[in-house]
């Protein structure tokens, strides 16, 4: 028998022999063997194999391409395990031999989550959980996601997964084991920052656990987040737990000015302040009230991330979501002290820019999109449109 591991890693083992990318030395070889491997019970056709290995690749002789490509398959395979027959071939096809049996982990994670899932009683259920998530090191083969079909699995084990985690979270919370929830929901924070979700269960962990400092940490992470990746300063759930944290950590004791100073101060600020949209418009109100006694020119700059048109809609947001990670990197290494950004949506970031003109803004717009796509060449599948409005101080902001 084989086993193969996909998350997190590909590898395929006989229990001696480990053949990973390493010994593969190849992202063709890698995509044919995994597309293989996923569909060992049928028959797949050359063009079936081409279309999913080469995707939108113009190939002069497929037929041609791919007999090289699985001769160096096969080559591979038997080296590592043996001279048999791993991949059989048809006319005009090819399929896994079945004879050849194979643990393929991303089916254990389906079978145990099913089974978890119809289980009625609590400590069954969470074993089941537990044996998934220990399956689970790391999201489906992610040097390999700029293929549609291997993004779309990628995408779906990845909400698998965080569904497994809520819903073993749920368990542990009701047989009271704190230590365990909180080592889950840190790991899947790991794989997940902007789940909301997740810290919730996380700080009700350290809570429980008399970790009250810890809980508070995980609170303005969370809090910092909801306000970059949503634009909300607090949601019901979060305010829920910080209300019941707060009874915790305050309580009704009285603090003195030092130790409030100490709790807002910010030790030695650089660069732009990023926040969330709502702090973006509170903070804009605010200059608007300043603009009385000053005549300095004040610019709005719009940063939309386009996808090109051409793209699946799946390749499409996943290359928007990139570059919008990137983008926000390379805003906080452009702008000034002084200089307020946020995300406005999720394919976009605005800018106020203090005593800055709409030319001088521009430059600035531009400088931001050239660091970018030298940082990272993909970057370059998508457009950045620039947007700059020179704005009285005396308007108003409109949302």
């Amino acid at each position: 028998m084989l086993t193969v591991d996909s998350l997190g890693k590909f590898q395929i083992t006989d229990g001696n022999v480990i053949v990973g990318d390493e010994e593969l030395r190849s992202n063709m070889l890698s995509k044919l063997l995994l597309y293989i491997l996923l569909y060992r019970d049928k028959t797949l056709t050359i063009e079936d194999i081409t279309t999913a290995v080469w995707q939108d690749e113009e190939i002069e002789n497929p037929a041609g391409a791919l007999k090289n490509l699985m001769y160096r398959l096969r080559k591979t395979l038997s080296k590592h395990f043996g001279n048999q027959d791993f991949i059989l071939t048809n006319r005009g096809s090819y399929r896994w031999n079945l004879q050849v049996s194979v643990n393929f982990d991303i089916e254990q994670f389906d079978k145990l989550m099913n089974e978890a899932k119809q289980e009625n009683t609590l400590e069954k259920a969470e074993l089941l959980y537990e044996q998934a998530i220990a399956l689970y090191q790391g999201d489906f083969m992610v040097r390999l996601t700029d293929m549609h079909w291997i993004l779309t699995l990628n995408t779906y084990y990845h909400s698998l997964y965080l569904s497994c985690v809520k819903a073993l979270s749920e368990i542990y919370l009701k047989l009271e084991r704190y230590e365990n929830l909180e080592k889950i929901c840190t790991d899947a924070l790991k794989l997940e920052s902007g789940d909301e979700e997740l810290y919730c269960y996380q700080i009700e962990a350290r809570m429980r656990c008399g970790k009250v400092n810890l809980a508070m940490d995980s609170y303005e992470k969370a809090r910092e987040i909801m306000e970059k990746e949503l634009g909300v300063r607090k949601t019901t759930i979060l305010n829920k737990v910080y209300d019941e944290l707060m009874k915790i950590s305050k309580g009704g004791s009285s603090y003195n000015f030092d130790e409030i100073k100490e709790d807002i101060e910010e030790p030695n600020p650089t660069g732009v302040f990023m926040c969330g949209y709502p702090i973006f418009k509170e903070i804009y109100h605010l200059e608007a009230r300043k603009s009385t006694r000053s005549d300095e020119p004040e610019n709005l700059v719009l940063l939309t991330v386009q996808a090109r048109e051409t793209e699946e809609a799946a390749v499409a947001e996943f290359r928007v979501k990139q570059v919008m990670t990137g983008l926000e990197e390379t805003i906080g290494e452009c702008l000034r002290v002084g200089d307020v950004a946020a995300k406005y949506s999720d394919t976009q970031f605005i800018l106020l820019l203090p005593t800055c003109t709409k030319e001088l803004a521009m430059l600035v717009a531009n400088r931001i999109i050239s660091r970018l796509y030298a940082q990272n060449s993909n970057y370059k599948k998508v457009n950045v449109r620039i947007d700059v409005e020179e704005v009285s101080m005396n308007g108003k902001l409109v949302d």
